[in-house]
């Protein structure tokens, strides 16, 4: 028969190959217990009768949506609009519709939105989740407790819980650590620094590496806490600073727009950025080099922090085994330019 007139069916194939349709049906999806001469019957059946399998009908019998949620958890609906967020977002919706899924993204920023998204979560609506979490707050990774499907964080996290996912982040303690080493050793020796807001483990990581890089010289009275990791943020640092700055060499930001914050008001105050006070920054997202002068940074790739968290949830949703303590740490590096 051919399918010239109607479109082939698995019965059709079946009835070409002399097997059963269950036979042809384990064969499509993968089963092992088909026999190697079987096999072959319904490989030639398929050429001839050029079936086409349907892939919604085979998800719906294998209890698959072939879909991938991208959740982003923050405190400020601004966060998702920064570069590194926008980046590992758009390479995780690569790399996942290359291999058959569609990732949807859903946005927790509030009490309403993370109920609304562990409704959909406890639904199985998905296959897989990548939980793009910048904020501690555990309401949203509480309810991948009972969803039984494979989830991906991309921020590691030292506080003790009762459960655990493979986390993929960067080395945000080491980064933050070099880069101030960095300018100890250009002799910038009186230091402040301007740490990310409290909800964020990546925060208080930088911080961390700030306090190893000057040891038993670390002053936290020469530290500001932002509220959020916005340009406004840096320049109200700054004006913190103020009494202080003639004492200053460096300000050490825990992000890039922190820290073009804190370059706007140190101009505003008559000081000369990096004569007079050396600002770092953290990200090297693409206002670094729009900046004047340009700005010393970490450079850590977020296309690939979204590329390796698409790829091991890609492994766990093809059956593989992955450790659930597992931690991959992506490495960042200094980028010199003016500022420091």
């Amino acid at each position: 028969m051919t399918a010239a007139n109607s479109k082939v069916t698995i019965r059709d194939v079946a009835r070409l190959a002399g097997v059963s349709y269950g036979t042809v049906s384990r064969y499509l999806n993968g089963n092992e217990h088909v026999s190697a001469d079987a096999a072959h019957r319904i490989a030639k059946a398929i050429e001839a009768s050029h079936y086409t399998p349907n892939k919604a009908a085979r998800s719906l019998a294998q209890q698959r949506t072939l879909t991938v949620a991208f959740i982003v958890q923050v405190e400020s609906i601004d966060t998702p609009l920064q570069a590194s967020s926008a980046a590992a977002m758009a390479e995780a919706n690569q790399i996942l519709g290359e291999a058959g899924y569609q990732m949807v993204t859903l946005i927790a920023n509030s009490e309403d939105s993370t109920q609304r998204i562990a409704q959909l979560v406890q639904s199985d609506f998905a296959d897989g989740y990548l939980l793009f979490s910048l904020s501690e707050d555990d309401s949203l990774i509480n309810i991948f407790r009972t969803a039984h499907r494979p989830v991906v964080l991309s921020e590691a996290n030292d506080r003790s819980t009762a459960f655990s996912y493979p986390t993929v982040d960067f080395a945000n303690i080491d980064g933050q650590r070099d880069i101030t080493r960095y300018l100890l050793d250009q002799g910038k020796t009186k230091l402040a620094y301007v740490c990310g807001p409290g909800y964020s483990p990546s925060s208080s990581k930088r911080l961390h590496g700030f306090k190893q890089a000057l040891g038993e010289h670390f002053d936290d009275r020469r530290v500001y806490y932002a509220d959020d990791w916005e340009i406004g943020s840096g320049e109200m640092a700054a004006a913190e600073f103020q009494p202080i700055l003639h004492n200053l060499d460096g300000i050490v930001c825990a992000n890039d727009n922190i820290a073009l914050g804190v370059i706007n008001q140190l101009h505003r105050f008559g000081y000369r950025v990096p004569e007079d006070i050396a600002v770092t920054g953290f990200d090297d997202s693409p206002i670094a080099t729009m900046m004047d002068p340009k700005l010393t940074t970490v450079r850590q790739d977020s296309w690939l922090h979204g590329r390796v968290m698409s790829q091991l949830l890609l492994h766990m949703l093809h059956g593989e085994t992955v450790d659930p303590h597992t931690v991959k740490l992506l490495p960042t590096e200094i980028v010199i330019r003016q500022s420091a």
